[in-house]
């Protein structure tokens, strides 16, 4: 077996390239040692008085061999893989013709002086340098063999055949001698080869892993394309669904048309609500979720949070509570929208599994150190609770509580893995506290600084987006879509603004050409020019004269980083679909042209809100 592993061994290539290349190594190292040594064996002994010219011809012989070798050395890369085993003899050839030479200096010394002081040098010499040899020659056992025999071999029988008692027994200690160098030999033989096996393997594991790295990253890149192709294919229908069914509950409807209209609307909603989960936790598990800071009321944020699940509680005969602790400073800092996302997806949860119950939304200061408070903030009902044994996988992506197909309640099982994502990148903690048929409580520990009242910042289009008229605005809308385009301009002209339809980039450009418009809302993936290659070449064009003409971004694509995507490409801002009517009417007012921005008195119909609560992904 180890003869069948050592054979298969040295018929790998790259194992057998190794151990050359260590030999060649090994090879820069040794190369003129056996100048030194033949100057001071000379030196300390009569070999330069009897025989100077031997003595010399071995120098010019080791300076020669010497001069080949390091040549021979330093070309391996150079010569090597054009024929291995060419390289291997020469190398060969270049390590014996000295050891044969060094091997016939045993018997020229022993038949020259006899077995003096000279022999004994001579002997401990050879000795030397076999055992160095031992280590360096190690990557071919078979050159090992054949280097220990030609520089001692010789000495063994020039004992026994011409010397005469002690001399004779000194052949016996060098047998053994020898003996012992091929034993380590081999051993050291085969520690080469185990480690050139072992380095073999990590390289073939490292390639594997490399590889299995780069199909990971190719199946990732797949992932996030069939996700962005995704999410515009199901957003550009759902779209035109949830806007123009919320157009029609705005008209004229019997009790019963309202009815089937408002069940639309509320599977619109779910639909995209799942859609929405499914994008988060993509972008958390491929760590491309960032999380932004800004000054932010927590109080708004749960009163944005709890609002909209009021009717959605009293339809389950609940209670919706929120309490406040006034000692929480007015303004913090961190990602507003996220922790809205966290508390409506647990308040929500409540709702869904409690029944005639109450659910309370609680904020609390649990403490604080300098700026940083530390808070905690509960979602606690009276409904069903939870199984024990559910308990330790609640968290977990696509788990749920119940996972029967006879399951009252519905979902992705995601909500909750979302939920604990993004708490864990906010750097807090969340625990559930559950009894079954008693209800259930999830507990959130954030640390968030807080922010001084000077910090508060407004964005520039809060207060005039809600005081604003856009009366005339002439827009041009690039958009493929027939349904899309018309639930589009439906809500342009109610705001009485202009509108004019194309059909796909090349014709924006041309109608942008030919006419004069205000602002450019822009689909991004559409026939014959996309909306990226349309603003583009608005952009060249528009280079030198001074003009600008605000371009948005209106697509359905919402994964991360698209909205940055759009920015680069030059487009002015991004709006996501299904079409959100006030979020396009301020993003619109953000950029229409000063004589368009005529104040309107505030009424009832334009609310308050404080522009650092979220802005929901809906229509």
């Amino acid at each position: 077996m180890a003869k069948a592993k050592k054979s298969a061994d040295h018929h790998i290539p790259e194992l057998n390239r190794l151990a050359n290349a260590e030999l060649a190594k090994r090879s820069l190292r040794v190369s003129f040692v056996y100048l030194p040594v033949t100057i001071i064996v000379a030196l300390i002994t009569d070999l330069h008085k009897y025989a100077p010219y031997q003595t010399l011809a071995y120098l010019v012989l080791f300076l020669v061999v010497g001069f080949l070798r390091t040549r021979h050395a330093h070309r391996f890369d150079s010569i090597h893989d054009q024929n291995p085993g060419r390289w291997l003899k020469q190398f060969s050839i270049l390590v014996m013709i000295p050891v044969l030479a060094l091997g016939a200096v045993f018997p020229l010394v022993f038949f020259q002086s006899g077995a003096g002081w000279d022999l004994i040098i001579c002997l401990l010499s050879l000795c030397g340098i076999s055992a160095g040899a031992t280590s360096s020659m190690s990557a071919r056992i078979g050159i090992l063999r054949a280097f220990q025999l030609g520089i001692l071999g010789p000495a063994i029988p020039t004992l026994i055949i011409f010397g005469e008692g002690r001399v004779q027994a000194l052949s016996l200690l060098i047998i053994i001698y020898l003996a012992q160098v091929l034993i380590l030999g081999r051993y050291f033989h085969k520690e080469f080869w185990s480690g050139l096996r072992a380095q073999h393997q990590l390289k073939l594991r490292a390639k594997s892993l490399e590889e299995a790295s780069a199909k990971a990253e190719l199946a990732v890149k797949a992932k996030g394309d069939f996700l962005a192709n995704m999410s515009h294919e199901i957003r550009t229908p759902m779209n035109g669904i949830i806007g123009l069914t919320r157009l029609v509950l705005e008209s004229d409807l019997d009790e019963q048309q309202r009815d089937f209209m408002e069940d639309v609307k509320s599977s619109g909603d779910t639909l995209l609500t799942i859609i929405n989960e499914i994008l988060d936790f993509s972008k958390i598990e491929a760590g491309g979720l960032e999380l932004e800071s800004a000054p932010f009321s927590l109080q708004n944020v749960l009163e944005k949070a709890i609002h909209p699940l009021r009717i959605s509680a009293d339809s389950r005969g609940n209670e919706l509570i929120l309490e406040y602790d006034d000692n929480i400073p007015s303004l913090l800092n961190g990602d507003s929208h996220r922790i809205w996302q966290i508390l409506t997806n647990l308040a929500g949860n409540s709702i869904k599994f409690t029944e005639n119950g109450k659910i309370t939304l609680s904020a609390e200061m649990m403490g604080h150190s300098g700026n940083l408070c530390s808070l905690m903030l509960k979602v606690d009902d009276t409904g069903i609770g939870i199984p024990e044994e559910a308990q330790a996988s609640i968290f977990q992506s696509f788990s749920q509580a119940d996972g029967s197909t006879t399951r009252k309640f519905g979902g992705t099982g995601l909500g909750l893995a979302i939920s604990s994502k993004l708490v864990e990148l906010m750097g807090g903690a969340i625990t559930l506290t559950s009894v079954e048929g008693q209800g259930s409580t999830f507990a959130i520990l954030l640390n968030l600084e807080a922010a001084s009242d000077e910090s508060k910042s407004t964005d520039k289009d809060t207060s005039k987006n809600h005081t604003i008229s856009l009366d005339g605005l002439r827009v041009l809308l690039a958009e493929d879509n027939n349904v899309n385009a018309k639930l589009a301009t439906r809500l342009l002209e109610k705001l009485n603004i202009k509108v004019a339809w194309v059909l796909d980039g090349a014709l924006a450009v041309e109608a942008w050409q030919n006419n004069s418009y205000d602002l450019v809302l822009m689909d991004v993936q559409m026939p014959v020019m996309d909306g990226f290659d349309a603003t583009v070449q608005i952009r060249q064009e528009e280079e030198g004269t001074g003009n600008h003409i605000p371009i948005i971004a209106l697509t359905a694509h919402a994964l991360e980083g698209y909205r940055e995507l759009c920015l680069e490409k030059g487009m002015d801002d991004f709006l996501t679909k299904p079409i959100n009517p006030r979020k396009m009417r301020e993003t619109m007012a953000l950029w229409a042209p000063e004589e368009y921005q005529q104040k309107i008195p505030q009424n009832g119909h334009h609310n308050n809100q404080q522009n650092n609560q979220p802005v929901p992904q809906s229509v």
